[in-house]
C-alpha cells in the first residue's frame, strides 16, 4: 500500500469523525466550542457506515475510527497523543498496523 493511499486513508477517517461532531443544523459559530468526549463514547456519520470510538488500548487512549458492518478486508485509523496508525482488518477482530507515524516526527509503511 503507499504512503499517500495511507495519509488519505486517515485523512478522510478524521475528517468523518469532524463531520460527526460538526453541528447539523447548518449554523456555523465563529468559533464553535469542541465536544469532549470520554473513553467509551461513539460518534457516527450520518447517513454514511463511517464512525469512531474513543477507545483504551494497551493503556493509551486513542480516537478509533473505521468502516461499520464486517471489517474483514477494509481499513481503519488509531489515532492517539503521540501516534496516527493506519491498520488493515484481516477479521472482524484481528488488525494488522500498516502504517504509521508519530506527531512531529517520522513515519513508515509497515511490512
Amino acid at each position: 500500500m503507499s504512503r499517500i493511499f495511507a495519509v488519505l486513508v486517515a485523512v478522510v477517517l478524521g475528517a468523518a469523525a469532524t463531520l460527526a461532531v460538526a453541528p447539523r443544523d447548518g449554523a456555523r459559530a465563529a468559533d464553535p466550542a469542541p465536544t469532549m468526549l470520554k473513553v467509551g463514547d461513539r460518534v457516527q456519520v450520518e447517513g454514511q457506515p463511517v464512525g469512531c470510538r474513543v477507545a483504551n488500548q494497551g493503556g493509551k487512549v486513542v480516537m478509533d475510527c473505521r468502516r461499520a458492518g464486517a471489517l474483514a478486508g477494509t481499513y481503519g485509523t488509531m489515532i492517539s497523543s503521540r501516534t496516527a496508525k493506519v491498520v488493515r482488518f484481516r477479521s472482524d477482530s484481528v488488525a494488522k498496523v500498516v502504517y504509521t507515524a508519530k506527531h512531529h516526527g517520522g513515519a513508515r509503511a509497515c511490512q
